[in-house]
């Protein structure tokens, strides 16, 4: 990796750098986020850490533009970044795939608990 020199760059060459250096990161994420979303389905099972390091288990429930909504094990629901999901590899609703290439406006219902 090139280092680069920064001590001889005066005020508006450093503000110009470090406009360029957020501007890549953000499109690197972009593209880690992208990449993620084409591999995670509607009715996916996934895990992922939770606060506290806990590990919370549950299946996609819609697929949202930056994130994934998941439906949690405890009946919580969590909007997720897809680069911090790990497939768990069984889909739970085979029945969305039908062959085809994407379901991306699919969403899950879920019946609501009895609250008597």
């Amino acid at each position: 990796m090139r280092r680069i020199d920064i001590d001889g760059l005066d005020e508006a060459a450093l503000i110009d750098l470090n406009a360029r250096i957020v501007e890549r990161l953000q499109f690197l994420h972009h593209q880690r986020t992208a990449a993620a979303l084409q591999d995670i389905r509607v009715g996916s099972g996934v895990t992922f850490e939770g606060p506290g390091g806990a590990m919370i288990r549950g299946i996609v429930i819609r697929r949202n533009k930056k994130t994934l909504t998941v439906h949690a094990d405890d009946e919580r629901q969590w909007n997720v970044s897809p680069t911090l999901l790990k497939l768990t590899g069984s889909h739970v609703l085979d029945t969305f795939d039908h062959g085809k290439p994407d379901n991306t406006d699919k969403v899950v219902a879920f019946p609501k608990p009895d609250r008597r």
